[in-house]
């Protein structure tokens, strides 16, 4: 399957980095059993060009897309899925620079060419939000966004730049025989993602049809309010967003994709929570940093899920058992979904906090010394410490390109971490979750043994806690067969941890 994933504002960028990490976890899949390499495009719309959840999301793209240069074709299971960025792109950079709706609507030339439309924006724009600097995004109203992003002309923007990249690929993707997917993610109570992600919906279906690429599904997942602000703006900080306009905002959002919904999607999920969590008051940029929310990932995990043949319904929402707790049997697909994010969690704490933090050791010392302590490593790298005909291929630990791979490993691992961390801790008051252990989820300096408490509930792996521990794998690396070691060097220290993990 080929994936193509829209995620406007800071709560598509959330999504979209959920997504990554699902991809790398190996959840995003062809839909149809086949065996081909698994294939995900995604594209960040914002006009808030400094806000910290694009600079995240664009992290972890940035940090999964290196590790799976790097690893190219020397893995069998460990980040397998192929990843295309287009990068991030504005609503305002055909603006000219302009910085404000009046800017983006000149009131002087609406004056003089079409003074009843200059009236009609004076009656649907207080002066407040005419003037507004829209460098850090539409500040939580839909109707600045709205004007802002109906003036798009995919037409022209599938002429050049980042659209014509991606619009490129979903017409190569159709011709091949594929059915792409495009998915949007935004918020519908917010200002971005309720104007832009309906927006663009409409404007990618009319594009689709033009093209006669009856063949392309277009869905979204829409997040309803799951989180609430700690202060508020004043006087100083201009038109803004405010929680208490949420549920003003969602109503609207609603009512138009009752009215008009499938005009701009074929599939819709909603997704929201009752028990909100709290994020400190920001306008955007650097200092809108909230942290990532379970919410964001049943969110991406729409993109997973497949058309029923016989289906007749158009929105599908989600619920959980019990009021104040979620498990992983809440989870769509808990059975694949829990397997595969228990198996990358595992696999960031091993390799960062013991095999990465031994390879390191492994520099300081002969090459015969540091394999007295860690006999696996003879499985994957040149006992010798050099490349020689009888090592069977295997490199030095100390090659320069097989480390120029641990790093990418380490960095992805870590980004990894953060977001399970944070989507583990970041529940708000009253409620659980039953998925992972927080404390756990971190990196360390000392070598860590332990794995059993790092996931938690029907997904943990039924072993001894003894035994579940990264020198057992250790233990079973080094008695593997040698049919059973097809990768070498760190790509294939790094599959057979993956696969240990599982």
């Amino acid at each position: 399957m080929t994936l193509f994933a829209i995620g406007v504002g800071g709560t598509g960028a959330k999504c979209l980095e959920a997504l990554t990490h699902l991809h790398a976890c190996g959840l995003i899949d062809r839909g149809d059993g086949g065996a081909g390499r698994r294939s995900l495009g995604t594209f960040l719309v914002d006009p808030d060009q400094q806000s910290a959840l694009l600079l995240r999301a664009q992290t972890a793209i940035s940090r999964y897309g290196a590790l799976r240069g790097a690893i190219a074709d020397r893995s069998d299971r460990f980040a397998r899925g192929d990843l295309h960025d287009y990068g991030h792109w504005s609503p305002l950079s055909n603006s000219s620079g302009a910085v404000s709706l009046d800017q983006v609507f000149p009131k002087a030339i609406l004056t003089n060419q079409a003074s009843g439309l200059a009236g009609l924006f004076d009656c649907l724009f207080p002066p407040e939000e005419q003037q507004a600097d829209l460098e850090v995004g539409f500040r939580g109203r839909p109707p600045i966004g709205a004007a802002v992003m109906n003036r798009i002309n995919l037409e022209q923007e599938a002429q050049t730049g980042q659209w014509q990249r991606m619009l490129s690929d979903i017409q190569a993707a159709a011709g091949n025989g594929e059915a792409p997917v495009i998915h949007l993610f935004g918020s519908v109570f917010g200002g971005t993602g309720a104007s832009g992600v309906p927006s663009l919906g409409l404007l990618l279906k009319n594009w689709l049809r033009e093209q006669n690429l009856g063949s392309v599904t277009v869905q979204a997942s829409l997040l309803l309010p799951y989180f609430d602000f700690d202060g508020q703006g004043d006087g100083d900080t201009g038109v803004h967003a405010e929680a208490r306009n949420f549920q003003l905002n969602t109503d609207a959002a609603l009512q138009y994709l009752r009215a008009s919904g499938p005009s701009c999607f074929d599939r819709v999920f909603l997704v929201g929570s009752d028990l909100k969590a709290r994020f400190g008051f920001s306008i955007g940029g650097t200092s809108q940093s909230n942290a990532a929310h379970l919410v964001e990932l049943l969110a991406a995990l729409g993109a997973r899920e497949q058309a029923p043949a016989n289906a007749s319904g158009y929105a599908f929402v989600l619920s959980r058992a019990r009021q104040g707790q979620i498990g992983w049997e809440d989870i769509p697909d808990d059975e694949a979904v829990g397997a595969a994010l228990a198996q990358g969690a595992r696999f960031a704490v091993a390799w960062l906090n013991n095999l990465s933090l031994e390879i390191d050791a492994a520099q300081q010392v002969p090459m015969g010394t540091f394999l007295s302590g860690a006999p696996w490593a003879r499985r994957f790298f040149s006992p010798s410490g050099a490349p020689t005909a009888t090592s069977g291929g295997r490199p030095p630990i100390r090659d320069a390109t097989e480390l120029s791979l641990k790093t990418c490993i380490d960095r992805y691992a870590e980004t990894l971490l953060q977001w399970l961390q944070q989507i583990s801790s970041n529940v708000g008051s009253g409620f659980e979750q039953e998925l992972f252990s927080p404390e756990t989820l971190k990196r360390t300096s000392s070598p860590d043994n332990a794995l059993h408490k790092v996931v938690r509930g029907k997904a943990r792996p039924d072993r001894p806690e003894a035994s579940d521990t990264v020198e057992t794998i250790k233990i079973a690396m080094d008695g593997l067969p040698a049919a059973a070691i097809s990768r070498v060097g760190m790509a294939g220290l790094a599959d057979a941890l993956w696969t240990l993990c599982a």
